[in-house]
């Protein structure tokens, strides 16, 4: 992607479909090529990502009922016999009063998406995302996760019939799998990183009847995170003036940006809020880019196997997906942050002791820069300011007990046995390598 995309004018483009039949247009946000219809992420000409746009000018919204319903004319599926809803979402925004009263902020917002199912914002994506997948005739996939999206997925692929999900994950990662042994789901462990992870399951859906999953560049995981910030807006009723949150590839936060695109048309917001994603300092290669003023990642960002303390951000090399955030925190005036241990760890501390939100390490990643800006007197203190609190750590148990170690010299058409489990010590020292997890329980 170079420097420009179209996501503003693509938004109020006029468009319209016939009568009866919802409007949903498939484009290019780089070079608007559009697309009928099907399942397919990135652009056949230039590489960009595909994503879908809507006739806002027929847009109704129920003030009741699930987000799928509610938000009906702002999603990317056409027939309400596709619906999926498996529980997520209409999460608290909380208006934090203790804790912005400690660093001067009147108006301080916590998306508070800890309540969700299985503790994270990415419950989101899986109602939307098997809805989406069923909608194109979809029902075997494969993926790679640092363990929320998986274990989100696992859990829907339990609760949908039909589906079957081919789950990969870095040997680092293994404890942050919360699902059980189910015959519907196939857990690869790989021994390298996140990005290796990826690209193991990419490799293993060639020549096979198996659908790669798409990450960042499906459209339905990013307008299902879209919904945490259209359910914010609502809540906060005016646009917040920034909005922080922790970001990996950075899904989320560019389904936020789309998503407050929509509202700027729908209710007549005169600005946009400025967001800001934020890293940890040991693993922040879209920080250190955009800091250094590149467009692009360059080699010396690249972080080869990242660990650190807020693992479900742990992405070396974001070189795919820094360019949409690069240019987000540009046409936004924001920014890409980093925050280092000690921040995180206050941050996560002050969550609990002026909030009661028991978060993760990620989600203290976003609060720590919030933090770090008010202090500094850069946050107005009468503006509405909403921090993303995308999840909390779950409870060990239950695990998958049988995976298989992907070896990544296996031919795509001779896939390894099912059922071969792993060796004994692989999910040991991938557990002995993950941080604690939070000392403290709700009450």
């Amino acid at each position: 992607m170079g420097r420009s995309w179209h996501y503003r004018e693509l938004i109020v483009t006029p468009r319209s479909a016939r009568r009866g039949e919802k409007c949903v247009d498939y484009r290019c946000v780089v070079c608007k090529q559009p697309y009928t219809a099907q399942f397919i992420t990135r652009c056949l000409t230039c590489g960009g990502a595909i994503d879908v746009f809507y006739d806002l000018t027929r847009v109704r919204q129920h003030r009741r009922g699930n987000p799928i319903e509610r938000f009906w004319d702002l999603l990317p599926l056409a027939h309400r016999n596709d619906l999926v809803w498996l529980g997520d979402g209409n999460t608290p925004c909380l208006h934090a009063r203790a804790l912005g009263r400690s660093v001067g902020l009147r108006r301080l917002y916590l998306k508070d998406e800890t309540t969700n199912p299985t503790r994270t914002t990415k419950d989101r994506v899986v109602s939307l995302g098997l809805a989406y997948l069923r909608q194109f005739g979809i029902r075997t996939f494969a993926l790679a996760s640092s363990g929320n999206i998986s274990t989100a997925y696992a859990r829907g692929v339990q609760l949908q019939t039909g589906f079957h999900a081919h789950l990969f994950v870095a040997r680092y990662f293994l404890p942050r799998l919360n699902y059980a042994d189910h015959p519907c789901i196939t857990t690869y462990v790989v021994d390298t990183d996140f990005v290796q992870a990826g690209n193991a399951a990419v490799a293993f859906t060639r020549n096979r009847d198996i659908v790669y999953e798409g990450g960042f560049f499906n459209p339905a995981r990013r307008e299902g995170l879209k919904l945490a910030y259209l359910e914010a807006f609502d809540a906060i009723k005016t646009p917040p003036y920034a909005v922080f949150q922790a970001v990996s590839s950075g899904m989320g936060l560019l389904g936020a940006y789309k998503g407050a695109l929509e509202y700027a048309v729908l209710r007549a917001w005169d600005t946009l809020p400025r967001f800001f994603a934020v890293q940890q300092t040991r693993c922040a290669p879209m920080a250190t880019a955009f800091h250094e003023g590149y467009d692009r990642i360059q080699p010396h960002h690249v972080i080869e196997n990242p660990q650190g303390l807020a693992t479900a951000i742990l992405r070396g090399n974001p070189r795919r997906t820094y360019p949409y955030i690069h240019q987000l925190a540009l046409d936004t005036n924001g920014g890409i942050l980093a925050v280092d241990d000690a921040a995180i760890r206050e941050a996560r501390l002050r969550l609990w002791e002026y909030e009661g939100i028991e978060a993760c390490y990620a989600s203290a990643t976003a609060v720590a820069a919030m933090l770090e800006m008010a202090r500094a007197g850069k946050l107005p203190p009468t503006q509405p300011i909403l921090v993303n609190v995308t999840g909390a750590d779950r409870p060990p148990h239950p695990v998958p007990t049988t995976l298989i170690a992907w070896d990544a010299t296996t031919t795509p058409h001779s896939p390894p046995q099912h059922g071969v489990a792993v060796s004994p010590d692989l999910r040991e020292r991938g557990r002995a390598s993950a941080p604690n997890a939070f000392p403290c329980a709700r009450g």
